[in-house]
């Protein structure tokens, strides 16, 4: 949108109460002007936040509700307000294994874990599609009814609340809810008419929804998005969970966002608890700046998928030792992608560093230029400023 801008001189509008660290250095510097809306519409109160610390209120054996969350969604109840629970995974349980021999349900085509998907039945795999049945018996050593599910998803959570709340009139909004975006806008508009007492959601639920009688929106797992190798992950999981805990008293009601953590003291919670952000954005700038990470440096991400382990990797490493030696620029790798095999296709990545003024677009020419070109199942893409690391 901002190329289309540029190139027809026309103005465009980034909208955000939680704008990119790019965004934000670009205000910063001038090249973007920015207007600051300071208060809420009809000057609604924010929510007041609170941490909840789960190794000091650690939930009941086998739930995964601190008895703090369950306690304020029980008053919520009781004034007849809306609560949210909010946890970004679908599914029941994002890992089944049997307890007698160890057996874990992988997608065989992917690497990753088959999710469980209780309501329908079925083991589904999140990066391809691939699903099964889930069966009685373990396919391994084939003992009965010894299949765990290990985690939480919004089905899992769901039970817990129905536990806890047997008269309520709950709701669980997900991608995978069957009937799509037609049954999703008849649930989201049931809600705001409050003919929902809790509403249980993924991040379908975080932003852009209006909802008047909510004034509790509960945080699941807020350390979900941090445990990951990402540069991103703490700008991310910062503007989710500003956005999720935003969704309540949005009408001017007295409203409460409570976060489920173990890491209480890290700095995305301490920015988010205290509504301080700029200190969030000043220390999340300083460290990009530091590691010469966009928008102080550019970076471009080599995928090279094969239908062998070897051809992908004989291939990566081709890519590695045509690359011209250029001063400030290093390529990383290659190395095995994290999901190390999508849909039966195994991956390796190569990560190219650069200095903000350093001319990356004529490096990947002369790199693609001098390496040999990919033969058999080899494909090779090329991911400018990737924003994802997966």
């Amino acid at each position: 949108a901002v190329v289309r801008g540029h190139i027809g001189d026309f103005p465009v509008i980034l909208a955000s109460a939680t704008p990119s660290v790019e965004t934000r250095v670009n205000a910063d510097q001038g090249r973007y002007r920015r207007v600051a809306l300071p208060t809420r519409f009809a000057e609604a109160a924010l929510p007041d936040l609170a941490a909840i610390d789960m190794r000091r209120h650690p939930p009941a054996r086998g739930g995964f509700l601190s008895p703090v969350l369950i306690s304020r969604m029980r008053e919520t109840l009781g004034r007849g307000e809306q609560s949210l629970l909010f946890l970004n995974r679908r599914g029941y349980a994002p890992l089944t294994l049997c307890r007698v021999c160890g057996h874990r349900f992988q997608c065989p085509d992917c690497s990753a874990w088959l999710v469980e998907h209780r309501f329908r039945g079925q083991l589904v795999c999140h990066h391809c599609g691939h699903h099964e049945p889930k069966p009685e018996a373990c396919p391994e050593c084939g003992t009965l009814d010894h299949l765990v599910p290990c985690g939480p998803g919004i089905e899992r959570i769901a039970e817990e609340v129905v536990g806890h709340f047997p008269e309520a009139r709950i709701i669980v909004l997900s991608s995978d809810l069957v009937g799509g975006t037609k049954r999703l806008r008849l649930e989201l508009e049931a809600i705001a008419k409050g003919e929902a007492d809790i509403v249980i959601g993924t991040q379908l639920v975080a932003k852009g929804h209006n909802f008047p009688n909510m004034t509790l929106v509960g945080v699941v797992d807020a350390d979900l998005g941090l445990a990951n190798g990402d540069p991103r992950a703490a700008e991310r999981t910062f503007q989710l969970l500003s956005q999720v805990t935003g969704r309540a008293g949005r009408s001017g009601k007295k409203s409460v966002g409570l976060i489920q953590t173990y890491q209480p003291d890290h700095p995305v919670m301490r920015a988010i608890i205290s509504g301080d952000a700029e200190s969030f954005y000043q220390r999340e700038i300083a460290e990009r700046e530091r590691a010469g990470l966009p928008p102080f440096g550019r970076l471009a991400a080599f995928v090279v998928s094969a239908a062998t382990r070897h051809e992908s990797e004989a291939h990566a490493r081709a890519l590695r030792r045509a690359a011209p030696i250029v001063p400030g620029i290093d390529v990383l790798g290659p190395a095995e992608a994290p999901l190390a095999m999508v849909a039966g296709r195994h991956r390796f990545r190569l990560l190219v560093h650069g200095e903000r003024k350093s001319n990356m677009q004529e490096f990947i020419r002369a790199l693609l230029a001098a390496a040999p070109k990919p033969r058999g199942s080899v494909r090779v893409q090329v991911d400018i400023d990737p924003q994802s690391f997966l």
